[in-house]
């Protein structure tokens, strides 16, 4: 009988102990063996540390000063001895059979070095409120890296990669915070095939986005992240660039509106349109800017929050239109 590769299970946790409790409650039920949990506590000041002594026989506790989620994802990534990666947010969740069926299609297929999936939205009681339409509408399988390029369709939950990508591909860049995930998975899908697996294995927790209060830094690291790539991969046209940086002003200029900065969101409207010629949403960067510039201030913003799925974050109760 031919034993199951170990898969290695990376968790960075900050200030979040709850969270944290159920998603390795989480992992500890998967039908599949054996897998090995590390948690990476990024100098949480909370109780996670205190929380989770119960599961020191079942998980390897690492604890650093904080450092970032990227430096505690490749702090875990180095300790990991699994013969595949996986990395989960601390406050998301894996349905029963999410590792079982990540490793039996890639284990029946050779050619794919790393699978994604569809994903649940959930909420702070696990109900699921919502999906991603990014992953439904770009979600596909073999040389995926100029779809992702555009932008970013893939939850950094859902990932299963075999351990040796990191070799070509290497780490998360620990210079950036939110698209972090996105930088990596880049340079993932520049040297390997990925396998997209329809399926929803995972619960995406839509909580707090405290990252969204920084929301200027957010847009640099997004533009840093094109430019990398686009600088790394020579095969890349000067159209695909353009659309990657109307797609990232676009992205944002909705967020600030929905945050209520309509000045910023009017200019990063503007950005998004000059970079956005034969751009399938051109129209409605237009509809956005002209928005900003004509209609009173609470329309703007009341229009905009409604077409965010960072509900949490808004105070928007529990109600997701995309």
């Amino acid at each position: 009988m031919r034993q199951n590769k170990l898969v290695s299970v990376i968790i960075p946790a900050y200030n979040k102990a709850e969270y944290t409790l159920l998603t390795i409650k989480s992992v500890i039920k998967q039908t599949y063996k054996p897998i090995e949990i590390i948690v990476v506590d990024d100098g949480s000041t909370d109780n996670t540390k205190k929380i989770l002594e119960d599961f020191s026989d079942k998980i390897k506790y690492i604890y650093q000063e904080n450092s970032g989620a990227s430096s505690a994802r490749n702090l875990g990534t180095k300790k990991a001895t699994g013969s595949y990666l996986a990395y989960l947010d601390c406050d998301d969740l894996y349905y029963p059979d999410k590792i079982k069926n990540s490793i039996e299609v890639l284990e029946k297929n050779k050619d794919y070095d790393f699978l994604y999936t569809n994903v649940d939205q959930i909420d702070e009681t696990n109900k699921i409120v919502g999906e991603f339409p990014d992953i439904l509408v770009h979600g596909k399988t073999g040389l995926i890296f100029e779809d992702l390029f555009l932008q970013n369709f893939i939850c950094n939950s859902t990932l299963v990669i075999r351990k040796s990508c990191i070799n070509k591909s290497g780490y998360f860049d620990e210079k950036i915070f939110v698209p972090a995930d996105w930088d990596f998975l880049l340079r993932l899908s520049q040297n390997h095939q990925g396998f997209y697996l329809p399926d929803k294995l995972t619960g995406y927790r839509i909580v707090d986005q405290s990252t969204f209060n920084q929301l200027d830094t957010v847009v640099d690291e997004y533009i840093y992240v094109i430019k990398k790539n686009f600088n790394s991969y020579k095969k890349l046209s000067k159209k695909k660039l353009n659309n990657s940086f109307a797609n990232a002003y676009y992205l944002h200029a909705k967020n600030f509106a929905a945050k209520g900065n309509i000045n910023r969101s009017r200019e990063l409207f503007f950005r998004s349109i000059i970079h956005a010629i034969n751009h399938p949403k051109l129209f409605k960067m237009i509809v956005g800017y002209l928005m900003c510039i004509l209609l009173p201030k609470n329309i703007v913003i009341n229009f905009f929050r409604k077409k965010q799925i960072f509900n949490s974050w808004l105070n928007i109760k529990k109600k997701i239109l995309v």
